[in-house]
C-alpha cells in the first residue's frame, strides 16, 4: 500500500557528478507507513533511489499495464521511503496548471464537507471532476462488473450537462448586440475550463471538441455533421498525442460515440411505444444497446469480460447518476450557505448510496459477468 504520484523528469545525476538533462515520466510511490509526504503540485525532488522499469504482473491474459504507461512516456517507477529523497526549495510549476489543481482541491474539500460518507464521497469526486483516489476498490469492480464504469469516467454525458447550464447563465445576453460572439465564446471557455479541471482525458477532450464544432457551427448559423465533429475532434486530438490511438478510454470513448450515431435510431425504430414514459425508458435502452455493438469487441479483448446485466443497470443507473450530476453541481454553486450545503449534500448522500446498493446488489447476482473471454486482434 502506497501513495502514488507522477512525476516529470528534468535531469539525471550521474555516480561521478555529471548532470544529464532528460525528459520522461516516472511513477512514484510512497509508502504508506509513515506520514503522507509534505509534497504538492511543483515541487521538486532529487530521488537518492535507483529507477526500476515497469513490468506487468505476468498472469496469463492481463492487462497490458506496461504498454499502457509506455504510451504515455512513463517506463519507470520507484518505491520511495524517507531519506531516499530531498525536496528542493525552487519550484517549477504552470499558471494554469496550478490554477486548475486548486480549483479542483477546492471542489473535492466541498464534497468531503458537505458528503461525510468517505465511500459516497469517493464516488462524487470521481462523477463530478474524475478524482479517482478515493473511490473504494471493490466498488469499482462492482461498478465494472455491471456495465456501468462510465459514470465513474468523464464523458460527453458529464459536458452535455455543462453545455445545458452554460446554455442558461449566457441565456440574457440574446438581447445584446455582442451576443452571436459572446455567447459561444463564454460556452466554449466554461467546456474548456471543466475539460481542463477534470483531467483532461481522452474521453472528456472528445466531448469538449465536439460541443465546440457545435457551439462553432451554430454561431456562424451552420449545421455541423456529428461525423465530421467525431472525425475533427479525433484528428485534432491525435496531433496532440498521436500515442492516444492506442489509449483504450480513447478507443471505447470513440466506438461508444460512432455506434451510438449509426445504430440507435435503427433499434429505436423497431418499435414504437405509444406511452411517453415507456418510450422514454425503450429510447434509453434503444441508447445502451447501440453503444455496444461497437463497445462489446473492445470490452471482451481488453478487459475479457462481458456484462450480462449491463442493459438493466444502465436504465437505472444513467437516469440516477444524471440527477446526482447535477445536484453536485448545485453543491458547488451554493457551498457558502451552510444550511442549504448541508441539506443539498444530506440528498446526496442518499442517491448516491441507493445508486452504490444498487450496483453493488447487482455485482452478486449469479452470473452477472461473463469472464474469462479470450479473443484476438482479427476476431475484434
Amino acid at each position: 500500500h502506497a501513495y502514488k504520484a507522477l512525476a516529470s523528469i528534468q535531469a539525471v545525476i550521474r555516480s561521478n557528478g555529471e548532470m544529464k538533462i532528460t525528459k520522461g515520466n516516472v511513477l512514484l510511490y510512497f509508502g504508506k507507513d509513515g506520514p503522507l509526504p509534505a509534497i504538492q503540485y511543483g515541487d521538486q525532488l532529487v530521488i537518492f533511489k535507483a529507477l526500476q522499469p515497469i513490468k506487468n504482473s505476468g498472469n496469463p491474459a492481463c492487462f497490458d499495464y506496461q504498454g499502457y504507461c509506455a504510451f504515455r512516456n512513463t517506463f519507470h517507477q520507484v518505491h520511495l521511503q524517507h531519506g531516499d529523497y530531498e525536496g528542493l526549495k525552487i519550484k517549477n510549476d504552470n499558471v494554469l496548471k496550478k490554477f486548475l489543481f486548486q480549483a479542483r482541491a477546492r471542489v473535492i474539500k466541498i464534497l468531503q464537507q458537505y458528503i461525510p460518507s468517505p465511500k459516497e464521497a469517493g464516488l462524487a469526486e470521481a462523477m463530478l471532476i474524475g478524482y479517482k483516489d478515493d473511490l473504494d476498490k471493490n466498488l469499482v469492480q462492482s461498478y465494472s462488473g455491471t456495465g456501468v464504469t462510465h459514470i465513474i469516467a468523464i464523458s460527453g454525458l458529464h459536458l452535455a450537462l455543462i453545455y445545458w447550464l452554460l446554455n442558461l447563465m449566457v441565456r440574457p445576453l440574446q438581447r445584446t448586440r455582442l451576443a452571436r460572439w459572446l455567447k459561444p465564446v463564454i460556452i466554449i471557455a466554461g467546456l474548456w475550463l471543466f475539460t481542463f479541471a477534470a483531467g483532461a482525458s481522452p474521453s472528456v477532450m472528445r466531448a469538449a471538441l465536439m460541443f465546440t464544432c457545435l457551439v462553432t457551427g451554430k454561431s456562424i448559423s451552420r449545421r455541423s455533421s456529428v461525423y465530421n465533429s467525431l472525425a475533427a475532434s479525433a484528428f485534432i486530438l491525435l496531433c496532440i498525442d498521436p500515442f492516444w490511438l492506442w489509449d483504450v478510454g480513447f478507443q471505447l470513448s470513440y466506438a461508444a460515440v460512432l455506434s451510438i450515431v449509426l445504430f440507435m435510431k435503427p433499434i429505436y425504430s423497431l418499435w414504437y411505444v405509444k406511452h411517453k414514459i415507456a418510450d422514454h425508458i425503450w429510447s434509453l435502452c434503444a441508447v445502451t444497446l447501440a453503444a455496444q455493438i461497437l463497445t462489446v469487441p473492445l470490452t471482451v479483448y481488453y478487459f475479457h469480460q462481458f456484462p450480462n446485466l449491463f442493459l438493466l443497470t444502465n436504465l437505472v443507473a444513467v437516469p440516477l447518476s444524471t440527477v446526482i450530476l447535477g445536484g453536485e453541481l448545485l453543491l458547488c454553486a451554493i457551498a457558502w450557505l451552510p444550511f442549504a450545503g448541508e441539506a443539498v449534500g444530506w440528498c446526496l448522500t442518499q442517491l448516491i448510496r441507493l445508486l452504490n446498493g444498487f450496483i453493488e446488489h447487482a455485482a452478486i447476482i449469479p452470473y452477472a459477468v461473463w469472464d474469462g473471454l479470450q479473443i484476438n486482434v482479427a476476431q475484434v
